[in-house]
């Protein structure tokens, strides 16, 4: 496939979103897109650059998750261990395996979110504070450097929220705690020097120190769309600074299956059915890091190795986000739709059911504004086919692991009813070859069914629809003022 690097447009999404940091995207081993946005100060607007650095804690779940799998390659951790081998002083350790802790799986109540906080809000001089003073002072208490034991004497007595592995990706600060604990106790080592010893050295990330005094400021969201300057707190513990480049290296890394055993990489993106695998989690089939993050301050590092793809985004802002109808909106969001949608192409094209795994990214499938009278947009096609659920079924296109399109499926065999009831592409891979691949799969299941003759609807002004079901076998059949039926027999 020929690149066409100007076609990525992603100097608009930055522009449209007010982010700050970096994008790189690589694919093939080569760099097709990298550039530096925003601003290291906003108040100043002092712009970022290669130079700008990054603060950053070690622990962030990502980085834990990397040293918890560093210590299964050396045989002193299983992943499957109760906690009670290692901590064995917490009540419930007995029921709470390491991976329920890598995967927001154990039920420990949240310390910071189930007990500082709601202290907090019930402070006199806190409530006094305008909304956004509190929600400053909030973001630098979080950075607060509680000891394990301070945590424990926290959550420690308390039930568990429910049972370990009830719950998939429920975030708790306590989790990270816990992790940070194991590491230091079964390495002997703090975690900090554990993470310099075995991933930023060994990868050669000469700019990534210990200390707080990046030069870039931290800014954290209020509202989902006002961006405040945040403060780490005096107390914080294991932070480091860090640049783009070293980053990269961190992404090739990953990218390349270094750092990890072959048999542990295989664990570690192996994942469950909320597409959440130990550090990191499958979006449409994108692998990513799972939260590397620290007070506005985040790496998100992707890659698709079908495709031949990395990317990364360094910031120094949260995110801004913005209620699309009905659909949350984000820079990270459409930034991975315009990266990926670019490189989808039937390759590993299959039709499979909706279902847990695919539901949400399906429903996040779009139309153009001009097909609006043409079709249903994602949603009403959901809605549609289980509202009709007795004798209509949903599929959706997917290539690899990403949806690319949907389609509702009428099959009635006493009543020899047979037909295509909707059939949708997303706009970003319309007219790759999707529709007609899904087209071809509909009729052998139609066939498999029984069915003599197939029947389906289109908008006489849709051509393009048209010369696609008649690519297929489709013939016209009835004509009506603004509508078509379509005959195909079998």
């Amino acid at each position: 496939m020929n690149i066409d690097k100007n076609k990525l447009d992603i100097k608009s999404l930055t522009k449209k979103w007010d982010t700050s940091g970096c994008v790189s995207v690589y694919h093939k081993g080569e760099c097709i897109y990298k550039d530096f946005s925003g601003f290291s100060n906003r108040e100043t607007k002092e712009p970022i650059n290669e130079e700008s650095t990054y603060l950053f804690s070690g622990n962030a779940s990502f980085l834990l998750a990397l040293s918890m799998l560093l210590l299964s390659d050396m045989k002193k951790i299983n992943l499957n261990d109760t906690v009670e081998r290692y901590i064995p002083e917490y009540t419930h350790a007995h029921k709470i395996k390491i991976k329920h802790l890598l995967q927001g799986e154990s039920g420990i109540r949240d310390y910071f979110y189930g007990s500082v906080m709601p202290k907090l809000k019930d402070d006199e001089a806190h409530n006094l504070l305008d909304e956004k003073a509190r929600m400053i002072k909030e973001k630098k208490i979080s950075t607060y450097g509680y000891s394990f034991k301070e945590v424990l004497e926290f959550i420690g007595k308390e039930d568990l929220e429910y049972e370990p592995g009830a719950e998939k990706d429920d975030y708790s600060k306590t989790n990270e705690v816990f992790c940070k604990e194991i590491i230091e106790r079964v390495s002997g080592m703090e975690l900090l020097d554990f993470e310099f010893k075995h991933i930023f050295e060994p990868l050669n990330m000469l700019q990534t120190i210990r200390g707080r005094n990046a030069n870039t400021n931290s800014y954290c969201t209020f509202r989902n769309n006002d961006l405040l300057k945040a403060t780490v707190d005096d107390t914080a513990t294991d932070l480091f600074i860090t640049t783009f480049a070293d980053i990269e290296k961190l992404l090739f890394a990953i990218y390349e299956g270094k750092l990890l055993s072959k048999k542990t990489w295989k664990k570690a993106l192996n994942f469950n059915e909320e597409n959440v695998g130990l550090g990191f989690n499958s979006v449409n089939g994108t692998v990513c890091s799972e939260r590397f993050s620290f007070l506005g301050n985040g790496a998100e590092l992707y890659f698709n190795k079908e495709a031949d793809l990395c990317y990364v985004q360094l910031t120094n802002a949260e995110l801004i986000f913005e209620n699309v109808n009905g659909i949350w909106m984000y820079f990270r969001k459409e930034l991975r739709n315009e990266i990926d949608s670019y490189f989808t192409y039937p390759k590993n094209t299959r039709i499979i059911q909706y279902n847990k795994k695919n539901w949400y990214d399906a429903l996040n499938l779009q139309i153009s504004k001009e097909q609006y009278e043409f079709v249903c947009d994602a949603k009403q096609t959901i809605a549609y086919a289980f509202a009709y659920q007795k004798d209509h079924k949903l599929f959706v296109g997917m290539e690899g692991d990403r949806p690319v399109g949907l389609m509702v499926l009428q099959s009635n065999k006493k009543t020899q009813e047979f037909y295509f009831s909707i059939l949708l592409v997303d706009e970003r891979y319309q007219g790759r070859g999707f529709g007609k691949i899904m087209l071809k799969w509909g009729v052998e299941y139609f066939k498999q069914q029984g069915a003599k003759e197939l029947t389906i609807g289109v908008n006489r002004f849709n051509i393009s629809a048209q010369k696609l079901y008649k690519s297929v076998g489709f013939k016209e059949d009835l004509v009506y003022e603004e509508g078509m039926q379509l005959k195909l027999i079998l």
